[in-house]
């Protein structure tokens, strides 16, 4: 089969296309004939090198997290699927830069059935972040008041949604540019971070969601409730500064399962929460995958309907067949 690989940590150029098995399943595990492959940050900061002392890589490695195929094989064990089931998931560790991938059934769900291959595959590892992060550690409800850095990139896109239709306010702290965006699918009120101190301008927040990291932390407890929460996905929580303002805070660690993405599903197939597109490249053009999202991500701190827009906003994906 046709794969991507690293033989060493290296920029998006050190990718290259090269013939290798078909990946041999476990009893426990299924063979999926991957139809898409989306591209993440941890996929080129992995390869990079920059988090080898916390994701380390044995190389040769093939990137890529989240997919969307076709079952073509099932091991002895596995009941809930069947060969030609239409799935998405999340491998957690890499290997869907491939035309087949071998993975266990407990990261796997049934593709939502509007969606296409290229669009499920743009949904996992943003979806399955922004649904822990809020339900899981910060235990959002509705009523509450739920602060959002970094709304307007693809796992903030997903969190201000599930966040709007459990019925919270919602606050975004991203740029100006993407205020419409956001108050299309949820936000209650859009704070430009590079005009406005949003400590000045709110109090009394239940839970912050911080997907940007840097101080946006310690300034973010001035605005929360004490007993609040703070959920980061960057970086680990200044506990003592969180204990000096009354509050909670914690670092997530999102772990992929059938279960939360049967939940996302059920919302995307109602159409109550979109995915958005920014670029397709076919699986040879990896690279270019890399270079889009390392260039909108430079600090590293879809159809014609209106479920699947295409936006600036949204996700890379490699389309593999």
């Amino acid at each position: 089969m046709k794969a991507i690989r690293l033989h060493d940590y290296g920029n998006p150029e050190s990718l290259v296309m090269e013939e290798v098995p078909v990946p041999e399943i476990k009893e426990n595990e299924v063979l999926i004939k991957v139809h898409a492959a989306s591209v993440n940050p941890i996929d080129w900061k992995k390869g990079s090198g920059a988090m080898k002392e916390i994701f380390p890589v044995h190389f040769p490695w093939i990137p890529g997290e989240d997919f969307a195929g076709t079952i073509a094989a099932v091991g002895k064990e596995v009941i809930d699927f069947k060969i030609g089931d239409e799935v998405y998931g999340d491998t957690g560790h890499g290997g869907a830069y491939a035309e087949y991938v071998a993975v266990k059934p407990g990261i796997i769900a049934r593709k939502p059935a509007h969606l296409s291959f290229v669009e499920a595959a743009s949904v996992p590892v943003v979806a399955e972040t922004a649904w822990q992060g809020l339900f899981k550690y910060a235990q959002l409800e509705k009523g509450q008041t739920v602060l959002i850095h970094g709304g307007a990139g693809a796992v903030g896109a997903y969190a201000v949604q599930f966040a709007h239709h459990i019925g919270a306010k919602v606050i975004v702290t991203a740029s100006t540019t993407d205020a419409e965006f956001l108050k299309s699918i949820g936000a209650d009120q859009v704070l430009d971070y590079k005009t406005t101190r949003f400590e000045e301008e709110l109090s009394n927040v239940d839970v912050v969601f911080d997907l940007v990291g840097g101080d946006n932390q310690l300034r973010s407890f001035q605005v929360m409730k004490p007993g609040g929460i703070l959920v980061a996905s960057t970086q680990p929580i200044d506990e003592a500064a969180a204990s000096g303002y009354g509050v909670k805070g914690v670092f997530m660690d999102m772990k992929p399962s059938t279960a939360g993405l049967n939940k996302i599903t059920e919302l995307l197939d109602t159409s109550e929460v979109r995915t958005s597109i920014a670029n397709i490249y076919p699986l040879e053009q990896a690279t270019s995958g890399w270079n889009d999202i390392a260039s909108r991500h430079p600090k590293s701190s879809s159809t014609d309907s209106p479920a699947r827009e295409k936006s600036k906003n949204g996700k890379t994906v490699l389309q593999v067949i």
